[in-house]
């Protein structure tokens, strides 16, 4: 089974490396003189460094130029400088509209300013960013969540933990995403307000993975070093990537005392595929799909129909706690098949 698995993370990451580099190629081959275009679609993208983005990037130029208009973008590669620089090259190009989503909250706040200088309507996605989302051009903030997910997830480390020692009880160790990033900001809210309710569950370590399996990794085999076997309970990391990559390394240490007692988010198809494996215990969805919404967003909001300031999308629970649960998680892996994402 091992092997197999390895075989998949194999082929997901050949994958993945194709994705980028086709998806990378986008921001080369811009063309703006498409007959009967409705003008141009600017895209500000934060990074693209796992599955999550890729597709995320691919929904988003899809729904676009389904809708009639050209699309640029831009790969900020987690440098909120460089983001900046990317906005005001794009905003040079006079577009339609300007959509960003944001690698940090505090570094991105000028990014209102100057859409609404360049006089072009300003759409954010996924990730917040300082300022009020439906005044001064900006038409709304499309987002998930995050305070619920990490409801959600810290609800099932109660359960399990309970189930595993009686009580709501034990030390977790916690690998985030991008520290100062609006998502780990606010589900690490919706974590601590479960665990204030059960103050016999506690953190004893933190470590930034950056949302990357190679981060995950790192953090996880410092932890592994200075946290022995009977001394934690279990992990949560803020992205599926992240577990599978503490994941190579909980299997390189020998950990099995973890087995059971990770916890991640996105639900990428590696991810499912470790609570199938029984390594993982849960994962919730972060939906990369904002293409669709933002069109009608804009859309609306140039037509004079009210939009409003906050989008929420919906996300789906994972786990394999019933067979009926298990049998979502098979469904979803041949929805992401269909998709060519994480099978080949």
């Amino acid at each position: 089974m091992l092997g197999k698995r390895n075989n998949t993370w194999m082929r997901y990451g050949r994958l993945a490396a194709g994705l980028a580099l086709a998806a990378t190629s986008l921001t080369t081959s811009f063309s703006a003189n498409a007959d009967g275009s409705k003008g141009l679609v600017a895209f500000s993208q934060s990074g693209m460094e796992n599955e999550w983005r890729v597709v995320n990037t691919k929904e988003m130029e899809k729904a676009w130029r389904a809708a009639g208009y050209d699309f640029t973008w831009t790969n900020a590669n987690w440098d909120p400088a460089k983001q900046l620089s990317d906005v005001q090259d794009l905003l040079s190009r006079k577009p339609k509209v300007l959509i960003v989503e944001p690698v940090e909250y505090e570094p991105a706040a000028p990014v209102p300013g100057l859409a609404q200088k360049a006089g072009v309507p300003l759409i954010v996605a996924d990730r917040a960013l300082p300022g009020e989302p439906g005044k001064n051009g900006w038409i709304t903030l499309l987002t998930i969540s995050y305070e619920d997910t990490g409801e959600r997830v810290a609800n099932d480390v109660v359960a399990q933990l309970t189930k595993k020692n009686g009580k709501p009880q034990g030390k977790l160790l916690h690998v985030t995403g991008n520290t100062g990033a609006a998502p780990v900001l606010e589900e690490q809210k919706g974590l601590n307000a479960v665990f204030a309710k059960n103050p016999g569950i506690q953190f004893v370590g933190t470590c930034d993975g950056r949302y990357s399996r190679d981060g995950g990794r790192k953090c996880t085999e410092d932890f592994l070093q200075s946290f022995p076997k009977g001394s934690i309970d279990g992990i949560v990391f803020d992205s599926d990537d992240e577990m599978i990559g503490g994941l190579t390394a909980i299997k390189a240490a020998g950990r099995d005392d973890l087995k059971g007692y990770l916890w991640g988010k996105d639900g990428t198809a590696d991810g499912l595929h470790a609570i199938l494996d029984g390594w993982a215990s849960y994962t919730v969805q972060t939906p990369p799909t904002f293409g669709a919404q933002a069109v009608k967003a804009y859309t609306d909001s140039q037509s004079g129909k009210p939009v409003a300031p906050v989008l929420y999308s919906d996300k789906k629970e994972f786990d394999a706690h019933t067979p009926e649960h298990r049998a979502l998680i098979e469904q979803r892996l041949k929805e992401l098949k269909a998709m060519g994402v994480g099978c080949c």
